[in-house]
């Protein structure tokens, strides 16, 4: 799962962990990378939905991970891998072999390129797979 994709729920007003729960992903697996970013811009000095949608993305990364049958689970990066974020999610879903819940179009050309399969928002209010 990319940032993007945890600002869904506080943009859109979609459960994303219920949407892949329904579309048979059994865990989600969110790089450290990833909530580095999302904190980041949920402590940004600007102001608007971009925030507020990082900050309740994060109150729920933070809700699920704190849920003792939670299936949310943070990736440690690779110390010695000096990556972006990008290349840190696709090294995850390479190791994992994962799909990516992500709207950013270059890292879904990115990962149809390494053959990773993606899951994106569709019609602004559902999520669907390729």
């Amino acid at each position: 799962m990319d940032t993007n994709a945890l600002l869904i729920p506080g943009t859109f007003r979609i459960d994303i962990y219920e949407e892949l729960k329904d579309m048979g992903y059994l865990e989600i697996i969110i790089p450290e990378a990833v909530i580095k970013e999302l904190e980041a811009l949920s402590k940004s000095e600007e102001k608007g939905r971009t925030k507020k949608a990082a900050q309740i993305g994060h109150q729920l990364v933070l809700r699920h991970l704190a849920n003792s049958g939670s299936r949310v689970f943070i990736e440690r990066k690779d110390r010695s891998a000096d990556s972006d974020t990008d290349s840190e999610i696709i090294r995850v879903a390479k190791m994992q072999d994962a799909a990516v819940l992500t709207n950013d179009a270059e890292l879904r050309r990115r990962l149809h390129q390494e053959g990773i399969p993606t899951v994106f928002l569709r019609g602004k209010n559902r999520l669907a797979a390729d």
